[in-house]
C-alpha cells in the first residue's frame, strides 16, 4: 500500500490521539482527578461548581487549550519555514543537501532550550 493512499486515516488517528491526550491531561496536576470526575464536570453545566469544577474550568482547561494553540502555531511556523527555505536549498545546493539541512534544523531546535539555559545561568 502506498504511503499516501489513505491520508484521512493517518490524520484521523493523529486527531484522535491528540484529543485523547488532551482529555487525559485534564486529570493530571497537583490535585489528581479521575477521568469520570473530569468528564462529569465538562458535561454538566454551570461550569465551576465545587472544587473540581474550579480546578477543571479555571486551571486545567485553559492550560490544555493554550497548549493546543501553541503547538498548532509552532507546527504552522515550522511548515511555513520549510516551505520557504527548502526550494532555495534545492536550487543552490541540490537535492542531496535537503536531508542534511532537515537533520541540522531538527538538532538545532532541540539544542536551543539547552543553550538558553547554559548561557543564562
Amino acid at each position: 500500500m502506498p504511503a499516501n493512499s489513505q491520508p484521512w486515516l493517518v490524520q484521523g488517528s493523529l486527531a484522535l490521539a491528540t484529543l485523547a491526550i488532551a482529555v487525559a491531561s485534564l486529570c493530571f496536576g497537583q490535585y489528581p482527578l479521575s477521568l469520570s470526575a473530569v468528564g462529569h464536570t465538562l458535561v454538566h453545566l454551570p461550569p465551576g461548581e465545587g472544587v473540581i469544577g474550579q480546578i477543571v474550568w479555571s486551571v486545567r482547561l485553559p492550560r490544555v487549550v493554550m497548549a493546543l494553540l501553541a503547538g498548532g502555531a509552532l507546527g504552522l511556523c515550522g511548515a511555513t519555514s520549510m516551505d520557504f527555505t527548502l526550494p532555495v536549498l534545492q536550487r543552490s545546493g541540490g537535492v542531496e543537501i535537503v536531508p542534511a539541512a532537515i537533520v541540522h534544523g531538527f538538532l538545532l531546535s532541540l539544542l536551543v532550550p539547552i543553550l538558553i539555559a547554559f548561557f543564562t545561568a
